[in-house]
């Protein structure tokens, strides 16, 4: 046990060093000299970072945790016997930019498997499945560059116009299938 708390302090040292920092900027007195438009935008913002960096801890903890694994295979069936750490893959979320680091299993010749990706159930490409969600709640709002601007004042994201479009038409890919299968056989 007292490895796993070893970890969890490495992983979250930067959380708590953030948080003790906005605690002292709280307390000093540039915050106590806002108005309370301006201590809520600013605290929005270190809120943020500080959901980025507990969101980024807890991926930091999952790599430590990360057991090596003799099972591997492909999507064809191959095997992947060689194991390599620190693998990296960016991954933007409602709070921010992340680096999710997993071991990456290879044979020759044939494409890497990270099992850790299937765990936490991460897209193929960049964008969270939370900013993919807001995305597709926000396209049918209006434009795609309201859009991109909802999303950006809710998560203080920035994220550009062809990207919020291609995330709402993955969205969108599936909504024929959806009513498909939901619509009922004729009755008798």
């Amino acid at each position: 046990m007292p490895e796993y708390a070893a970890q969890a302090g490495e992983a979250f040292a930067q959380v708590r060093e953030q948080f003790e920092e906005t605690l002292g900027w709280l307390a000093g007195a540039e915050a106590g000299a806002l108005e309370h438009a301006e201590l809520e935008d600013q605290l929005g913002e270190r809120g943020r970072e500080l959901q980025r960096l507990m969101f980024q801890g807890q991926l930091d903890l999952r790599a430590l945790r990360e057991q090596h694994r003799q099972d591997v295979t492909g999507p064809e069936g191959a095997a992947r016997p060689r194991a390599e750490k620190d693998h990296h893959r960016p991954l933007t979320t409602m709070f921010g930019e992340v680096t999710v680091s997993r071991i990456a299993y290879r044979a020759p010749r044939l494409s890497n498997v990270h099992p850790a990706d299937e765990e936490l159930n991460l897209p193929e490409e960049k964008h969270s499945h939370g900013l993919r969600r807001l995305a597709a709640v926000e396209a049918p709002r209006g434009s795609f560059e309201d859009a991109r601007a909802a999303i950006t004042r809710a998560t203080g994201v920035t994220i550009g116009k062809r990207q919020v479009e291609e995330l709402a038409m993955r969205a969108a890919a599936d909504v024929d299938a959806f009513y498909g299968r939901c619509r009922p056989e004729p009755a008798p």
